[in-house]
């Protein structure tokens, strides 16, 4: 799906002005936001706990650790279920997941296996949502939306660190969770009076079951896995993003390290900051060319910055860095277009959901790896040795991030 001249022309205010857009747009921003307070909360209440930066930084993406199960076996539900009652039953069960986590009722292990539990039912109302931006768009402007649905991911990122931050401070983690709990009731709420109905994809198929459900996924994850050019998108998607991100995770213990740990919400807002300008720049004006040329040293800027953590820089000089570096997430818009030409027609919206899936699970093993170098070393070796396996990465699959010839 070409990203054409008229696309880009097109303004937000168009989209906007779609109804059912509007209210898959709001719980996007209210869903984005919500998870990276509850992410600082748990993260901040279990190193609290057991002053271990492993188990913050685990924590921090627990919920992105079991989504390649979830892709792997529940996928093709994102086609079978009735979009609405789905997203919306969705949000009220996230809901009350985080209320019982705000209960403080859970020991460590309790906090990591339901935030795991949560997570690996992600990956469907996450897919069902992306398929339903062209039904109601059309292809003319589904790019445009999903580059709206993209800077609102790095707005609802911005503010919820900084707002995170200062709720942390304020009310600590558990009043933040309870934030979290209204904002989930409060997105199902606009789905359900924003969203008309639709019938699911397959109104004809056959019923719903476990077994055919994981056959229906497996049997077309196993065909774009098979295809080497998708293969080798799926894994620069994911791989370079995927360590700083594991990078990013320690920033609440080298917060600690570097002796402020009221510092912690600066520094992530401003790696937020610095992806919301590169996906902004590259998602809004770049030209195809300037994409195919930009994704590699993109790629490259992503890791550099984050070499110099061992020598401990400051709050201002390290969100700098950050910041800087996070400009370089914009490599991933750059490959959206060959990813999508790559994808048969028919396995679109399953392909969004498993490169979204395989990127968040691969984001919570190197968040993991990272976490073993700050537990054995100090947080901010872990954050370099996150952007030399960035960078290793990234020279690894350079054929595939280099301009096309």
């Amino acid at each position: 799906m070409p990203i054409s001249d008229d696309t880009k022309s097109t303004g937000y205010r168009e989209v906007l002005g779609e109804r059912d857009f509007r209210a898959l747009w709001a719980a996007h921003a209210l869903l984005n936001l919500g998870e990276i307070m509850k992410s600082l909360a748990l993260s901040a209440l279990v190193y609290s706990l057991s002053g271990s930066p492993l188990l913050s930084g685990i924590t921090y993406v627990a919920g992105l650790l079991p989504q390649v199960l979830g892709s792997a076996a529940l996928l093709s539900f994102a086609d079978r279920l009735p979009p609405r009652a789905t997203l919306v039953c969705w949000d009220v069960a996230r809901a009350a997941g985080v209320a019982v986590l705000a209960l403080d009722v859970l020991p460590v292990a309790g906090v990591l296996a339901l935030t795991m539990l949560y997570g690996l039912f992600d990956p469907v109302p996450a897919s069902m949502k992306m398929a339903l931006l062209p039904d109601i768009l059309g292809s003319r402007r589904f790019v445009l939306a999903q580059s709206l649905m993209n800077i609102t991911v790095g707005a609802a990122q911005i503010t919820g660190f900084a707002v995170g931050g200062g709720l942390l401070a304020l009310v600590g983690p558990i009043g933040t969770l309870w934030v979290v709990c209204g904002g989930a009731l409060l997105s199902a709420t606009v789905l359900r009076l924003g969203l008309r109905i639709r019938p699911s994809r397959r109104v004809h198929s056959a019923a719903i079951t476990p077994a055919a459900a994981l056959a229906a996924t497996w049997s077309v994850n196993r065909t774009l896995w098979a295809d080497v050019r998708v293969r080798r998108l799926l894994l620069a998607l994911c791989l370079p993003a995927s360590w700083i991100v594991g990078a990013e995770a320690l920033m609440i213990s080298y917060a600690d390290e570097i002796g402020s740990p009221q510092a912690v919400g600066a520094l992530l807002s401003a790696a937020a900051v610095g992806m919301l300008l590169g996906d902004s720049l590259i998602g809004r004006f770049a030209t195809q060319d300037r994409r195919n040329r930009w994704a590699l040293p993109l790629a490259v800027l992503l890791g550099t910055p984050y070499l110099l953590f061992p020598a401990q820089p400051g709050v201002v000089v390290a969100a700098g860095l950050a910041a800087l570096a996070s400009i370089g997430f914009g490599y991933s818009l750059c490959l959206q277009e060959p990813f999508v030409s790559a994808v048969p027609v028919a396995s679109r919206g399953q392909a969004f959901g498993l490169a979204t899936s395989a990127l968040m699970s691969c984001q919570g093993i190197a968040t993991g790896l990272t976490g073993v170098v700050a537990e054995l070393e100090r947080p901010s070796v872990g954050i370099a040795t996150a952007a030399v396996a960035s960078l290793l990465c990234t020279v690894l699959l350079r054929r595939v991030l280099r301009p096309m010839p």
